[in-house]
Parts: C-alpha cells; structure tokens; sequence
C-alpha cells in the first residue's frame, strides 16, 4: 500500500495516510479540523546507499538542469 500526503484546504494541516490505490481520495477528512476540503499533495521521496563509493560511482548527467533542462532523457556519459 503506498503512501500518501495530503494538505488541508481549511486550516493547511500537512498529514499522511497509507491506503489503498482504488482509494487515494476516497473519504478522507483533516486530522485536526475535520474538514474535507482535502487535496494530495506531490510526494518525494529520499534513497540512501550504504557508503560514499556508491554516490562517487554515479555518471554525471551529459546536461545540467534536471528533467526541466532534459538531463533525465538526455544520454549519460561516463
């Protein structure tokens, strides 16, 4: 079950609940209002590695600029 971040509209409570996928959205109320002006908000997620040689070893993307500036489609270079 993945989780899920949400904002409420009312008071900006900032909150999280795990759910299914079929009901993402599906009656959710703010914990702390009780509102139901809910909306989901865009989750990120952080990975680690274990040791600095797995983040030496990463190519470098061939341009800058994240997926804005084409560095997620662009080719990669060693």
């Amino acid at each position: 079950m993945p989780m899920y971040e949400y904002r409420c509209l009312d008071c900006e409570c900032r909150f999280d609940r795990l759910r299914r996928m079929d009901q993402d959205d599906a009656d959710i109320t703010c914990p702390t209002c009780q509102s139901v002006q809910i909306q989901r908000r865009l989750s990120l997620f952080a990975t680690a590695t274990r040791g600095s040689a797995a983040l030496s070893e990463a190519p470098a993307p061939a341009s800058g600029g994240g997926c804005c500036g084409g560095g997620c489609c662009s080719a990669r270079t060693a």
